[in-house]
């Protein structure tokens, strides 16, 4: 009698062991997720949630996993040059023509007036679902394939940031969303690499936006 009460003691304390140190693993877990660093050394806020928020924190650096497989390190820097060649343009447009196709009918439900920028087709100052879309989830923007969706008028850093989404359907076209999915499921948004890597374009251009203002002339930038 006395063994099985020690048995069940024993057994208890191993539980109670057991969950602490799983409630504290969740816990740490929590805090490494929600830890962020900025190395860029522009004047972005940074955010503490996983999702984009308003402003220019969609450029704010997050560090990946301390654990993270080379391949996806890799892949948070990966931000592509554009395709140089006409017959490599054309291969890029037709291999992303599935999510560019998309793009467009999400645009047009925007209600936005489309124009041409970097090769993009542009939806500013969405409305309607797109907008409402957008404004749920606290982005700025999307890109789909060729197509890129702003509440607003881009500014040259957010535009970047899209267009790394964009050389990225350049190369993978239909391999594209299933990749993004995959991983937003594993990292969540803010650690994706595929945003770190666009986050990592934004802040070139937002670099080289700040080296051209202090290289123009000071009569210049008074006008």
């Amino acid at each position: 009698m006395k063994s099985r009460r020690r048995f069940r003691l024993v057994t208890l304390l191993m539980g109670v062991t057991l969950a602490s140190l799983a409630v504290g693993r969740h816990w740490r877990a929590r805090r490494a997720e929600r830890a962020v660093v900025e190395l860029s050394g522009a004047p972005y806020p940074l955010p503490t949630a996983g999702r984009q928020m308003p402003g220019p924190v969609e450029n704010a650096q997050v560090l990946g996993p301390p654990s993270e497989p080379a391949l996806f390190q890799a892949l948070a820097g990966w931000v592509p040059d554009p395709p140089r060649s006409t017959p490599a343009r054309v291969l890029a447009y037709a291999w992303a023509s599935p999510m560019s196709l998309a793009g467009l009918l999400v645009g047009m439900a925007s209600g936005a007036r489309p124009r041409i920028r970097e090769g993009v087709v542009l939806f500013p100052g969405a409305e309607g679902l797109s907008g409402w879309m957008l404004r749920t989830r606290g982005f700025q923007a999307t890109a789909l394939g060729h197509v890129v969706i702003a509440r607003g008028n881009p500014n040259p850093s957010l535009l970047a940031h899209e267009l790394v989404h964009v050389r990225h359907a350049e190369r993978l076209g239909p391999l594209f969303a299933p990749l993004y999915g995959a991983l937003w499921l594993a990292y969540g948004y803010a650690r994706h690499p595929m945003e770190r890597a666009a986050r990592l374009g934004g802040r070139r251009a937002h670099v080289r936006g700040m080296d051209g203002l202090r290289a123009a002339p000071r009569s210049a930038r008074s006008r």
